[in-house]
């Protein structure tokens, strides 16, 4: 209908994971449950709308329209979560506890994973635009036209921190691990954030995940 009217309708579909029939043909086509056949048929539609307007002039520009969707589903946090040691006597095993949130990000989260997760914690909907832009080599994920700055590297250079103040957002978010255990690092990020607030520019959250 978008792409007939030039309108610009949203809509979200939610679909609970149900489980197909093992002998049902849907099944045996290779899907396993009712949202896999649900987005297959979005993509379809999709393809099916790109390939009707080969070959045609967009003289109004409805033939831009973004066909493309995301999808979702509900999982448990990218993050170790830290339940404390009150109850903990085994050295070895506090030892072991300690070593294993150093680095508190899940091995099997991607990049996107931890992306999605920090903008919903800090208030924005999954609908928010996301950029890739590189400042000073590494790649950056801004959030609602700039307003927040995500850094997913694995290493954190005063440069890139820099960099970083230079671009002027409401809030900026590190990787904890990306600092390597180097405090005069991240106080220098603090401050590098700071000093853009007593220059007179806005005010920048920093944090680190």
């Amino acid at each position: 209908m978008n792409l007939e009217d030039g309108g610009s309708r949203r809509f979200i579909v939610v679909q609970l994971p149900e489980h197909l029939e093992a002998n049902s043909n849907a099944a045996k086509a290779g899907f396993s449950t009712i949202a896999e056949i649900g987005k297959e048929r979005i993509r379809r539609v999709i393809a099916k709308a790109r390939e009707s307007s080969e070959g045609q002039l967009d003289l109004d520009r409805r033939l831009a329209a973004d066909l493309g969707f995301k999808a979702f589903r509900l999982d448990r946090s990218n993050f170790r979560i830290w339940t404390g040691l009150s109850e903990m006597t085994d050295a070895v095993e506090l030892g072991r506890q300690l070593e294993l949130h150093a680095d508190h990000c899940r091995a099997e989260s991607t990049p996107d994973d931890i992306l999605h997760e920090l903008l919903l914690k800090a208030g924005f909907p999954l609908s928010a635009d996301v950029e890739t832009l590189t400042l000073a080599g590494s790649e950056i994920y801004s959030v609602g036209d700039g307003a927040m700055l995500v850094c997913l590297e694995k290493y954190v250079s005063l440069e890139l921190i820099n960099a970083l103040a230079e671009s002027d957002p409401t809030q900026v978010v590190c990787l904890d691990e990306g600092f390597n255990g180097n405090d005069q690092l991240k106080a220098n990020a603090v401050q590098a954030f700071k000093g853009r607030a007593q220059a007179g520019q806005s005010e920048i959250v920093f944090r680190t995940v």
